[in-house]
């Protein structure tokens, strides 16, 4: 039987006091801690505002919530969300994460999937800073690469190595 659920896991560390109260906020609201969990989270994407990475159609960058970029650029494959997110800003990812974004710009990676295209068709606001075509399956089969490398990049500042010499370094038959 395989499993239909929509959900992810999320695990957390919490001071008690904030157990307990999650426990009374979800036992006076009589929903389950679950759903009391979702409710607070969405809640504080709404409430929580930051600068828009993106132009509005006026050309502006108003502040917008946190939920209005997670709508406008979420993905449910991950790879192509953090890509989108480093993508229109640098803020909005960390370190390696972007790093592996800029070498996916590459050569090495051109292709003809735009991480871009659905969101240009229901996103209320000007085009995107880049289009971003990749060969998608190209960077899934070396998204683990791409991220050591970031993180081996970032460790060994200000050594610089290129993507392809450091793939050679750890793997010589490659």
């Amino acid at each position: 039987m395989s499993n239909r659920s929509k959900k992810v896991v999320l695990s957390a560390r919490v001071a008690p006091h904030l157990k307990d109260g999650l426990e009374l906020y979800a036992r006076v609201k009589n929903i389950k801690i679950v759903e009391a969990v979702e409710e607070l989270i969405e809640r504080a994407l709404e409430e929580v505002n930051i600068p828009s990475p993106l132009r509005s159609l006026s050309g502006d960058r108003s502040k917008v919530p946190v939920s209005t970029i997670i709508s406008w650029l979420w993905d449910p494959d991950p790879i192509i969300f953090k890509l989108r997110l480093a993508n229109v800003s640098p803020e909005l990812v960390d370190k390696e994460t972007y790093l592996v974004y800029v070498e996916t710009t590459s050569n090495r990676f051109k292709g003809d999937v735009d991480i871009f295209e659905d969101v240009r068709r229901r996103a209320p606001y000007q085009d995107v800073y880049h289009k971003a075509s990749l060969n998608l399956e190209r960077v899934r089969e070396e998204w683990d690469d791409l991220v050591a490398y970031a993180k081996s990049i970032e460790a060994n500042k200000p050594i610089m190595v290129d993507y392809e010499v450091w793939l050679r370094m750890i793997r010589p038959e490659a």
